[in-house]
């Protein structure tokens, strides 16, 4: 499974009811929705796949993390197209 990282210096923001996310390698701005949003705060604590992301957002709702699965994983694409996120390796010594 694909662990991804957040890379230093992305910034997001609340806009109305969606999330700016600025990328600085880029210097371009992307709109979010709420879901991937909370993906980045969650990789604010380090680099994390589909089911670390579910189980962290899941204990700050009252949803399982299976209930969050679909939506999560949905978010990835978007995120690694725009520079929010990069995927990195899943040896053991690249874990925090």
């Amino acid at each position: 499974m694909h662990r991804y990282l957040r890379p230093e210096g992305v910034v997001v923001e609340a806009v109305g009811h969606l999330w700016a996310a600025f990328m600085p390698v880029s210097g371009e701005t992307s709109l979010l929705n709420d879901e991937s949003a909370a993906i980045l705060d969650v990789l604010l604590e380090g680099p994390a796949d589909t089911d670390e992301v579910c189980r962290r957002l899941a204990a700050d709702s009252d949803l399982l993390p299976a209930e969050m699965a679909a939506a999560v994983a949905a978010c990835w694409q978007q995120l690694v197209d725009v520079g929010a996120v990069r995927p990195v390796s899943d040896s053991p010594a690249s874990r925090p």
